[in-house]
């Protein structure tokens, strides 16, 4: 009779303490439902803008989203061959710079933007290419 008192007693901790587990591994991170979207752009393609054409175009490019003070990188992203892209982020307030390359065009001066919560945030980036 002790013994499967015993028994019944351990099953029940074996089970309550898995229970405990696995509700620790499988708990699910918030999910982000904030962050930017958008296209990158390139322009001037041409050296003379004429009345009425357009004179710039979609723009394939890495990006790094860094902190507020620009001191610490939070995440990379890369637009598509359309130029778009969206990210998801935390809500806060970001600096957004182009990846460094060895050339100095294109240029984009850096960018800050306010994600607010629950909402994405649009973000129209303009490269130049220096063409004039």
């Amino acid at each position: 009779m002790f013994k499967r008192i015993y028994f019944i007693f351990l099953t029940i901790i074996v089970l309550a303490s898995l229970g405990f587990l696995i509700s620790c591994v499988n708990k699910p991170e918030k999910i982000l439902n904030s962050g930017i979207y958008g296209i990158i752009t390139i322009g001037p393609i041409t050296p003379v803008e004429k009345v009425g054409e357009i004179n710039y175009k979609p723009y394939k490019t890495d990006m790094i989203v860094k902190s507020e003070n620009g001191l610490n990188q939070v995440t990379k992203f890369s637009s598509g061959d359309d130029g778009v892209f969206k990210v998801y982020l935390k809500p806060g307030s970001y600096t957004f710079e182009q990846q460094k390359t060895s050339s100095p065009f294109p240029i984009l001066k850096p960018i800050k933007v306010e994600i607010k919560e629950n909402q994405f945030t649009e973000v129209n980036i303009s490269f130049d290419t220096g063409i004039r």
